[in-house]
């Protein structure tokens, strides 16, 4: 039995939970219950409400995110079929289904032909797999998609094209399959069936889910499994205004069925109005910068002047903008220069970190052929082994180092290095007395204790390069980088147990973690049993690099919440700054799917049945997101966007 609680998060869905909640354990302490949150910024905000505000207790009471609630019941159904006896499948990233797709588009499939797979760029792929992606988030049949193809329902300019795409979705499902690799979607899809025999739900009295506006249709499917087994409520945040339309469109569509009602349902009305003493008029003041430092400067001004002299705590007040990829640089060096405490959902680039670069210029020494600057980047890294323990007690002088390679004029190549060892054999001979040696070496500015240490730094590292095989398999490459760096350098490369842990964690917030899972990535990649280039590898190696981030910070830091829109959905905030406010920023610029137009979706979901958004549909969602956010601000709101960019160039305000 699915229930339905509607309104704004703020009061209502927030004092509905809260209610509900202490109706429950008033009955029986012990009531186990589960609630079902969307992101685990919202789980960790509704813990703190329900304790720390509200003074709950949570005995009993599981706050899971939809992938935990996915590996709980994964972990079960694993545990009672027994090993070997149940399908099981690994999750995979990404980067792991693209190099699958290609894969699966060198065997030249029928019907694939429009699609001209071979001459497609390499930015095309992840935009290829978007599009299969979504596909397979909807559960579409591929047989019913190609036969629609051909009784016509696309249009005739596009058959071949989708017949094509429909294809090759075909093959990368059987081919994850074959493999046993997943994403989170393919986990809720397995767990499904097991939901009515799981002792975890059927341990709970009640299951509800809190704050989500959209699911995707394998996790519509596990609602409605979940819902037949026990009762289950739905605390959906819907109101009035026309900026709740696209959350509106799902819940009479979706929801309203599962539940057994309609929109005049008592049930699935707004059941808790807003007191009058909740309308309090919100302050509302729009603010303008030149550059994102300043516009940040302007905001942690504002903030202290709330903490001082209106008696705000760092933790009432929030920072969101709708993406917070503009100002992961500069977030930190401004809230520190005002001594303002944060966290913040921004993600760092982990090819930031000087370590790391330092690892990818010892991939690429082989396919560059032991090129100067990559190579003086590597022996002379703070990391190099051979640096932070020298033999022989000299002190090692990299700048020395760097000046003497410049005036040699080595460039790259094996034999260009080697005259380092022709120039320590002269030093000896200088030390004998041979005055055209030491001219030549004086000429370098060197000594021979530097220079005979330069040539134990480079001697190994070039002996460790030639040793690396010139192809493999992606586990047998990996390895053997793995065996080069650890060797060369003192970062640490300690393997992730597992990719689910390596590419799924909610919160990577450690260097190393995040470089353990890159190697997870590669190691996945094994899978695919293909026979690669040292160069392709070094390829894929830096491109996982870019596409890695690491959590800005950790989340048991306290302070202003710096997030971005998606994460603060259903937060309350008693002072808010939206910042970014710029035309194409929030809302965020929207194009069509290159490969999935929306006519080709609109037939998917009207004619077929399938839950498939339209592209262009987000523009909703963006006005959804922006009603959600300045609802949430209780007492002050402030919006801010940049007139100009730090160089001076004009910037348009949000329309």
């Amino acid at each position: 039995m699915l229930r339905l609680v509607t309104g704004p998060f703020h009061p209502t869905l927030e004092t509905r939970l809260v209610q509900d909640l202490r109706a429950l354990k008033s009955k029986d302490l012990l009531a186990s219950l589960a609630i079902v949150v969307p992101s685990d910024q919202l789980r960790r905000s509704l813990k703190g409400l329900l304790v720390l505000q509200e003074k709950l207790s949570l005995l009993n009471v599981h706050i899971l995110s939809f992938h935990q609630l996915a590996l709980q019941l994964d972990r079960e159904r694993r545990t009672a079929g027994g090993a070997g006896s149940v399908r099981q499948i690994d999750l995979v990233s990404d980067v792991f289904f693209e190099h699958l797709l290609r894969h699966i588009g060198q065997r030249r499939m029928p019907h694939t032909e429009s699609l001209r797979l071979s001459q497609l760029p390499h930015g095309a792929w992840p935009a290829l797999w978007a599009s299969l992606r979504d596909l397979k988030d909807a559960t579409v049949d591929s047989a019913v998609a190609v036969r629609a193809v051909e009784e016509g329902q696309f249009a005739p300019e596009d058959r071949e094209k989708l017949k094509g795409l429909f294809t090759l979705y075909a093959a990368v499902r059987e081919g994850s399959a074959a493999l046993g690799v997943g994403s989170p979607d393919d986990l809720a899809s397995l767990v499904t069936p097991f939901v009515a025999t799981s002792p975890f739900i059927r341990s709970l009295n009640e299951l509800w889910y809190y704050g989500s506006y959209d699911l995707t249709q394998t996790q519509l499917t596990l609602l409605e499994s979940l819902a037949a087994t026990l009762p289950a409520t739905v605390y959906f945040p819907v109101d009035v205004q026309p900026a709740y339309g696209f959350a509106r469109q799902f819940l009479e569509r979706y929801l309203y069925p599962i539940a057994g009602t309609t929109e005049a349902s008592p049930a699935a009305s707004t059941e808790r109005k807003r007191p009058d003493a909740d309308n309090v008029p919100v302050s509302v003041e729009v603010r303008n910068a030149a550059g994102i430092d300043d516009e940040l400067t302007l905001v942690c001004k504002q903030i202290l002047t709330l903490v001082e002299t209106h008696g705000y705590g760092f933790e009432e007040i929030g920072v969101v903008g709708r993406t917070l990829a503009p100002y992961q640089s500069a977030v930190t060096r401004i809230f520190d220069q005002h001594r303002i405490p944060f966290t913040s959902t921004a993600a760092v680039p982990l090819l930031r970190e000087p370590a790391i670069k330092t690892l990818l210029h010892l991939a690429r020494l082989k396919g560059n052929g032991l090129h100067r600057q990559a190579m003086l980047d590597v022996i002379t890294s703070p990391w190099n082994r051979r640096l932070t323990s020298p033999l022989g007690g000299v002190t090692p002088r990299p700048d020395l180092w760097r000046s003497a390679v410049h005036t040699l004029g080595i460039t790259r190549g094996e034999e260009e290095w080697r005259r380092l060892a022709h120039l320590g054999r002269l030093d000896s001979c200088a030390a004998t007395g041979d005055d055209s040696s030491e001219d030549l070496l004086n000429g370098l500015a060197i000594d021979g204790p530097q220079l005979r240490l330069l040539w134990d730094c480079v001697s190994p590292l070039i002996a460790g390069v030639a040793g690396l095989p010139e192809s493999g398999g992606y586990g047998v490459l990996t390895e053997a980088f793995c065996a080069l760096a650890e060797d060369q350098l003192s970062i640490p490369l300690s393997a992730s147990d597992s990719i689910e842990t390596a590419v799924q964690s909610e919160a990577t917030t450690d260097v190393s973690e995040a470089l353990a899972g890159v190697f997870a990535q590669l190691r996945e990649l094994d899978r695919l049993d293909v026979r690669i280039t040292w160069q392709e590898w070094a390829d894929t190696f830096e491109e996982i690099l870019e596409r890695t981030t690491y959590a800005l910070t950790s989340v048991s830091q306290r302070g202003v919440q710096v997030l971005d829109a998606m994460a603060a959905r259903g937060l309350g905030f008693r002072a808010l700054f939206l910042v970014g406010m710029n035309e194409k920023i929030f809302p965020r610029f929207i194009h069509e799917d290159g490969f999935l137009r929306d006519s080709h979706r609109l037939v998917l979901s009207e004619t077929l049945g399938y839950k498939i958004d339209q592209k262009l549909q987000g523009y909703g969602e963006e006005a959804l997101l922006f009603e959600l956010l300045q609802a949430s601000a209780r007492e002050r709101l402030y919006l801010s966007y940049q007139r100009a960019d730090a160089a001076g160039r004009p910037l348009a305000p949000s329309g």
